[in-house]
């Protein structure tokens, strides 16, 4: 799975980011913070965070959530529809299809099958650079 982020570099679409117990709002949201946080995720120092298009990170708007552990990453895409309806996509390896559970969880609760985690770190970076650059989850988070 390769994820291609837009040819233009510096322009983000995301408004919102918190890394751990760091939070960014507005204008301090910069290709730096973002690198920053691909930094940390690429040198597992890193074990959740929250990308969101609206400056303060508040539901009603779309976002993108971040949980590793033990090398395996859940991405969470969530978004609402017109009529307010909530929904979530998360990465599908198409060549694993079993039920085994990640070492991961969603917020730290919520079970992610190995079939929808992430373990290749340079994908997890894609994926993440994609969303805060476009807004839109990466092709294949389905």
């Amino acid at each position: 799975m390769e994820c291609q982020t837009p040819k233009e570099k510096n322009k983000l679409a995301i408004r919102f980011l918190a890394v751990g117990e760091q939070i960014y709002e507005g204008d301090e949201v910069t290709q730096e913070t973002v690198d920053h946080l691909l930094q940390q995720i690429q040198t597992e120092q890193v074990v959740s965070g929250y990308l969101s298009l609206d400056e303060y990170g508040e539901d009603g708007d779309d976002f993108l959530t971040i949980d590793k552990k033990d090398g395996w990453a859940a991405l969470a895409f969530n978004t609402w529809d017109e009529d307010g309806i909530a929904h979530l996509y998360q990465p599908v390896a198409q060549d694993d299809h079993t039920q085994e559970q990640a070492p991961v969880f969603i917020g730290g609760q919520t079970p992610v099958l190995k079939r929808n985690a992430l373990c290749d770190v340079q994908t997890i970076v894609d994926c993440i650079l994609y969303f805060a650059k476009t807004g839109k989850p990466a092709p294949n988070l389905e």
